[in-house]
């Protein structure tokens, strides 16, 4: 099975991670906003420019608590 490959504004491969935890997250995902509300991971849009958080389901990564970090291949 082939793995999407997210991509940031400096062409660096990415990965979805919730921050107090350090968990690396995927497609499918369950995940909880800063409400309490659970949801799971359909979309993921990582940041297009240094000053950008990136999205999660068209949402600002840090609603849900996560950063995307760069990682090396």
């Amino acid at each position: 099975m082939m793995k999407n490959k997210l991509v940031n504004y400096r062409n660096m491969s990415v990965r979805l991670v919730h921050t107090p935890t350090g968990e690396s997250l995927t497609f499918g995902d369950v995940i909880t906003d800063h409400r309490g509300e659970s949801t799971v991971v359909k979309n993921m849009r990582p940041p297009h420019k240094s000053s950008s958080v990136g999205f999660v389901n068209n949402f600002y990564a840090s609603v849900y608590n996560c950063k995307y970090v760069e990682i090396d291949e």
